[in-house]
């Protein structure tokens, strides 16, 4: 292996060792709020997105065939 990459493999373990604490990914996870940010609110909404698309095509397809 090169010199220069020892180097950096070394930089990036001895970061990797020193770390104390996991990142969060979210601002609930972080603070550890018990209620959920508007944020969050709005995710889960456009989360249900797909399922309420499904929900009216499938409703569409049974009356069309009807």
């Amino acid at each position: 292996m090169m010199p220069a990459a020892r180097i950096i493999v070394v930089v990036l373990a001895s970061v990797v060792a020193t770390t104390t604490q996991a990142w969060a990914l979210c601002p609930n996870c972080l603070g550890q709020n018990r209620s959920l940010t508007p944020t969050l609110e709005l995710l889960g909404a456009f989360l249900l997105v797909p399922f309420v698309v499904g929900f009216v095509v499938l409703r569409a397809i049974r009356r069309a065939i009807r």
